[in-house]
C-alpha cells in the first residue's frame, strides 16, 4: 500500500508557485525546465484558484442577514 501525500495548503502552493516564477526570472534555467517550471506553475494556478472558488462558495452560503449557513458540498481542491 502506498502511503497518501499529505495535499499543501493555499499557503504552501502560493509559496512553491513563487518560487517556481522566481527561479524563472532569474533565467538560468535552460528551456526544457523553464518548460517544466512553466507546466508546474500553470497547474498550481489552476489547483489554487479551485481552492479560492470553494471557499468563495463557503463564504456565498452564510447568509448576511442571520448568519446562517446553507449546507455546501466541499470539494478535494487540494494540490496533489
Amino acid at each position: 500500500m502506498t502511503a497518501r501525500k499529505k495535499k499543501p495548503s493555499f499557503e504552501e502552493g502560493m509559496a512553491t508557485l513563487e518560487a517556481l516564477i522566481d527561479s524563472m526570472n532569474e533565467g538560468e534555467l535552460d528551456l526544457e525546465r523553464s518548460m517544466k517550471a512553466y507546466e508546474e506553475g500553470m497547474a498550481l494556478v489552476s489547483q489554487l484558484q479551485g481552492m479560492l472558488d470553494a471557499h468563495k462558495k463557503r463564504i456565498e452560503q452564510i447568509d448576511m442577514n442571520t448568519g446562517e449557513v446553507t449546507p455546501f458540498e466541499e470539494k478535494d481542491y487540494g494540490v496533489s
